[in-house]
């Protein structure tokens, strides 16, 4: 083959080389291939044995080896090289222009490192490849351990390679950028997904608790009227009772009154608990001997086709609750559990100590995070639709058949949870049963007030009693009542009157009051500026439901003494003998 034809040769195989990069280049976009691809194609496009090329790090201003073909391992991404006129890379990248070594040897001013050496280097030539905002990328480097006289059309190759393996660079850094952009802009969406997700949850949970909250005050207002009502009834039924103690037929229908009247008591005492209206009496509790003895209790109603598992934590922490409430609680979820399973099931009442942290906290804006004992009650009966999931507190909200059921066993559970600072949660798929999840506050070492001890029996005195009630039904009755015990009174319809008659000169025992009045003051109000005035004074509230006045995070104030609506003369006589004797 002649001179002319080698070479036309060399130039079509160089050709083939570039057209070749630059398709693969095309299709590419990681940056590690392109590059180790561009070693090997170039190599082969000079017939040369090594090839290397060397990124730019501005921050210690010299070239490191990125890509490379023909070298022993430990010369990629270690071997460095000044990026100024101390090495043959250096001056490319300074000049800009093609750095030529036909023989290592004969050159001086070169501290060439040692792999050169090692691989019995003899000629070199360099480009710069250039980069983006005229920052060049580096330095594409051809080299041969054979003496080589490069000519112009090699100069040329290598030339238009780096500038092509230039624009694969760029692109392929743009293509980077754009993936590190287009991430952001997914993970952007995501948050935005999630945060409106969570925007949605807590809105469902905020329009929930405002719906619970308004029906739970309604609840309270009605079961405030109906105690007062009651407390009429139950009392004058009381003294029917007496009078008719020698007429047998009408006898039993004073007991037929009186049973229908404590169930009304009864019932408000449920539409309070969910109205979280009730004065709790909350306690350090070891809450698994509460459960093993309501259990004890239940077997006999649940019935022998039900199953009962107990799973209780060896380590469960006392809980800082009213333990007959709890007690309720349990006796409640039991039973609506047994009311699923009328063939029969399983029941299982789990207890462990738990942690809320912040981010369920976060997703559950009713709870604070924190410890907790958790008691589960757990069925294996029909379960609950989804669509109806979320009403199953509501008051009188059933699923059972008329007259099977109140609607208000799930709803009280849920306001003496709230009230006590806990958590609740249910969890029910339609056929595989329900878990009622309820989350106890644990006991800190917060010092409780002991219970007051009341007198025996029906005792009654001579001390003057100022009555102060504005339903005129209650307030007559009370009076009755109170005189038959022996006491003298006196009455008020508020506290506007009630004061009147404190600044006066009559002599007063006890003061009895109501604590929800028409007027500017309410009863705990009025307690606090009687005392101001007589020091000595005794006092006994009393209420249809509980309030923020002497309730406070669902705890009875230390010191007060509350006497609840309805109530009867023995509870009335006891309760004014412990309060003067206070």
């Amino acid at each position: 083959m002649t001179d002319e034809a080698a070479q036309v040769q060399k130039l079509l195989r160089q050709q083939a080389s570039i057209a070749r990069f630059g398709s693969f280049a095309l299709r590419e976009r990681d940056l590690d291939k392109i590059l180790a691809e561009a070693v090997r194609v170039c190599a082969d496009g000079l017939g040369a044995p090594f090839c290397k090329i060397c990124r730019y790090r501005a921050e210690e201003n010299d070239l490191l080896v990125v890509a490379g073909h023909g070298w022993q391992d430990g010369v990629v991404g270690n071997v460095v090289s000044r990026a100024d006129m101390s090495s043959p890379q250096g001056r490319a990248f300074s000049t800009g222009l093609p750095s030529i070594i036909d023989d290592v040897e004969e050159v001086a001013g070169f501290n060439l490192p040692s792999f050169y050496a090692a691989h019995g280097i003899v000629s070199i030539i360099d480009v710069i490849i250039k980069g983006i905002d005229d920052q060049p990328y580096g330095i594409l480097e051809i080299d041969n351990d054979k003496p080589h006289g490069y000519d112009q059309y090699d100069i040329n190759f290598l030339t238009g390679f780096a500038n092509v393996l230039a624009e694969a660079v760029s692109t392929a850094a743009r293509g980077i950028a754009l993936q590190v952009t287009v991430d952001q802009m997914k993970a952007l969406v995501e948050e935005k997904d999630r945060l409106l997700h969570e925007k949605s949850v807590a809105d469902l949970q905020l329009h929930q608790a405002q719906k619970m909250e308004a029906v739970g005050q309604l609840t309270g207002g009605v079961a405030h009227d109906l105690n007062n009502i009651l407390t009429v009834i139950t009392g004058t039924i009381e003294i029917l009772s007496e009078a008719f103690a020698d007429r047998p037929e009408l006898l039993a229908i004073t007991r037929m009154i009186d049973d229908a009247a404590a169930r009304g008591a009864d019932l408000t005492q449920r539409l309070l608990a969910f109205a979280r209206k009730q004065p709790l009496q909350p306690r350090e509790v070891d809450v698994n001997a509460l459960v093993i003895q309501t259990a004890n209790l239940l077997r006999p109603t649940l019935g022998e086709q039900i199953e009962v598992h107990m799973m209780l934590a060896g380590d469960v922490a006392l809980a800082l609750i009213d333990p007959s409430q709890l007690s309720n609680a349990v006796l409640n979820l039991a039973l609506n559990a047994r009311d699923a399973m009328p063939d029969g099931g399983k029941l299982t009442i789990e207890t462990c100590n738990v942690v809320l942290d912040e981010e369920y906290a976060r997703t559950n804006g009713d709870v604070s995070a924190g410890n907790y004992v958790l008691v589960a009650v757990t069925d294996s009966g029909h379960g609950i639709p989804a669509a109806i999931l979320n009403n199953v507190f509501e008051p009188f909200f059933t699923t059972k058949e008329v007259d099977k059921g109140s609607g208000l066993g799930l709803s009280m559970v849920y306001g003496f949870v709230k009230q006590s600072s806990g958590h609740i949660k249910i969890y029910s798929e339609e056929g595989h049963g329900t878990t009622v999840r309820i989350y106890l506050p644990q006991a800190s070492g917060v010092a409780l007030p002991d219970e007051q001890a009341v007198a025996p029996g029906m005792i009654g005195g001579d001390e003057t009693i100022l009555v102060v009630e504005d339903d005129h039904l209650v307030r007559n009755f009370v009076i009755g009542q109170i005189q038959s015990l022996g006491y003298a009174t006196l009455a008020a319809v508020n506290a506007k009157e009630a004061m009147a008659v404190i600044d006066g000169p009559g002599k007063i025992d006890l003061l009895f009051t109501d604590m929800i009045m028409p007027g500017l003051m309410n009863g705990r109000q009025l307690a606090d500026a009687a005392l101001q005035r007589r020091g000595s004074l005794k006092v006994l509230f009393t209420s249809g439901y509980s309030n923020e006045a002497i309730i406070h995070h669902g705890h009875l104030d230390a010191g007060v003494l509350l006497l609840a609506k309805p109530y009867r003369k023995s509870d009335l006589a006891q309760m004014i003998r412990a309060a003067l004797a206070a």
